[in-house]
């Protein structure tokens, strides 16, 4: 990854902000619109763009063979659990998430003291050896230098809380457990390279609709007489208003099923269903009229 960062011109600890200044600013200058017939210029933009691309989370890199020192040094990943509404979900929504992170101490640049001498213990190596084995140094914390002045502002850390943020373009059809990963968008590590971020979907409950792998399911109020008579219904989903023919004489408890009106797995290009179940819905009081015609009914054969 190291690669992606030196064509940017950034370090490995820079942010997604400083990963995004830096792209702007590289492919105002070799952008091939501004650099005609200069082959150099258009081979630089599309390295420039593609280290965006690959930094951003948006590519994967070409070569993925992992720098093994980097790596153990990289920072813990942040887990976030990131709610969304069932219609957002659905249609996919565009979201700026806040949240917290370690960056480097502005006031020691991230150094963690002042006026740095080399560790008298380790003599600079950041560890030390003892028979075959050797082990980090506890003077200096395996960075093979010790500070006159601890900074005050970070208390030696090199770190300090920061809140920032990742504008999230999220597509149609998130399922919960889905997860996404936004590389080096997380914590600072001293002397290591930046986290990665982890969002995890989770839909809210919904009084509507409950939500079954790709299928939606849902209960449809419909009045007694309707059931037993027969009629169409008119209703709302999440993808505009649909009509269902209801047979006279139906089941109280009848479902019906919309094919494709469920969620859409856009990688898959599947669609789950929707099924309707109907629920009866009786007169909260009668007038002396209807009971009337209700006991009326109540002599004839189908109705006793």
């Amino acid at each position: 990854m190291k690669e992606y960062y030196d064509i940017l011109g950034l370090n490995q600890n820079a942010s997604q902000e400083d990963i995004k200044k830096a792209y702007r600013k590289l492919s105002k200058q070799y952008h091939p619109d501004l650099n005609p017939d200069n082959k150099e210029a258009e081979e630089k933009f599309k390295k420039i763009s593609e280290a965006h691309e690959v930094l951003t989370g948006k590519q994967k890199p070409k070569n993925q063979n992992p720098f093994n020192q980097q790596r153990k040094f990289k920072a813990k990943p942040i887990k976030l659990v990131l709610d969304l509404e069932l219609d957002e979900a659905y249609h996919g929504v565009k979201k700026r998430i806040n949240y917290n992170i370690k960056e480097s101490c502005q006031k020691c640049d991230g150094e963690g003291g002042f006026e740095p001498t080399t560790c008298n213990q380790c003599n600079g190596h950041g560890h030390v050896k003892q028979g075959p084995f050797a082990f980090m140094c506890n003077n200096c914390g395996g960075s093979g230098k010790i500070f006159k002045s601890v900074c005050y502002t970070c208390s030696g850390r090199g770190l300090t809380n920061k809140i920032t943020h990742l504008d999230l373009e999220l597509p149609k059809g998130m399922t919960p457990g889905t997860m996404y990963t936004y590389p080096n968008a997380g914590d600072n590590i001293k002397g290591g390279v930046r986290g990665d971020v982890y969002f995890v979907i989770n839909i809210k409950p919904n009084k509507t609709y409950q939500l079954e792998g790709l299928n939606l399911k849902r209960k449809l109020d419909v009045p007694i007489l309707d059931v037993l008579l027969g009629t169409e219904k008119e209703f709302e989903t999440l993808d505009g208003k649909v009509k269902i023919k209801i047979p006279k004489l139906s089941e109280m408890n009848k479902t019906f099923r919309l094919r494709g009106k469920g969620f859409i797995d856009t990688q898959t290009n599947t669609s789950g269903d929707m099924l309707v179940t109907l629920n009866p819905i009786l007169p909260k009081e009668l007038s002396s009229i209807e009971e009337d015609k209700l006991k009326q009914l109540k002599t004839l054969p189908n109705f006793n």
